[in-house]
């Protein structure tokens, strides 16, 4: 045997009706139902005015709002926008104040927001950057140590707020990672001092290499 299936109407109903037969206490069949004795009441108040239409889902969505733009101060910046396209919120904002002596103008956001929704904004696509740089096809290397890859790997904040730019570096040839170093941020100076500082230990390893005939310690 299927189970009985109740939409959220049905349980109301329900509710209601058991609540007013006089044989459950309310605090019970709120307890019951899972629902608080205030909406158990409210349901009640509203099935005695209406009905079972009084049980149906209202909107949420408050009646007034307290902090909704006046219509007239929206007419004014959309009829000045029309009259000056080129004239964004900020300007809009200033020219409430000093031409139609509105004290307390909507915030910029607000006038943005006015704009866009009476359609005389466009959004406007990002373009391509001025120091694009075109990444061509890696170098193949035939040898370890010929070709290094440099990244930094995206930054982060460490526990006590500061910024770390993980720098890495690795040998193509091998896939061995050379050096990895957290960096404070992503500037020349910096950078340029941990390149300098790899290519010495590198020196050092293939003069160790060359002097004994081992491979130098890691």
């Amino acid at each position: 045997m299927p189970w009985i299936k109740q939409s959220p109407m049905d349980q109301k109903l329900r509710f209601v009706h058991l609540a007013r037969s006089g044989k459950f206490h309310i605090s019970d069949l709120c307890i019951e139902f899972g629902i608080s004795r205030k909406t158990g009441h409210k349901y009640m108040a509203r099935f005695a005015e209406l009905g079972s239409a009084g049980l149906a889902e209202r909107s949420r969505r408050p009646l007034v709002s307290a902090n909704a733009t006046d219509a007239e101060v929206e007419r004014l910046i959309i009829n000045e926008r029309r009259l000056h396209r080129t004239w964004g919120p900020k300007k809009l904002r200033v020219i409430l104040q000093t031409k139609h002596g509105i004290e307390s103008p909507p915030a910029t956001s607000t006038i943005g927001s006015i704009l866009k929704r009476s359609g005389l904004t466009k959004t406007r696509s990002r373009g391509q950057g001025a120091n694009c740089v075109e990444r061509g096809e890696l170098t193949v290397p035939t040898h370890p140590n010929e070709v290094w890859t440099v990244d930094f790997k995206g930054w982060f904040l460490l526990g006590n707020g500061q910024r770390c730019d993980p720098l890495t570096v690795c040998d193509l040839n091998t896939h061995y990672v050379l050096g990895c170093r957290a960096m404070p941020n992503q500037q020349y100076s910096r950078a340029h001092y941990e390149f300098r500082r790899l290519m010495r230990r590198q020196a050092c390893r293939r003069s160790y290499a060359w002097t004994t005939g081992r491979p130098s310690p890691r």
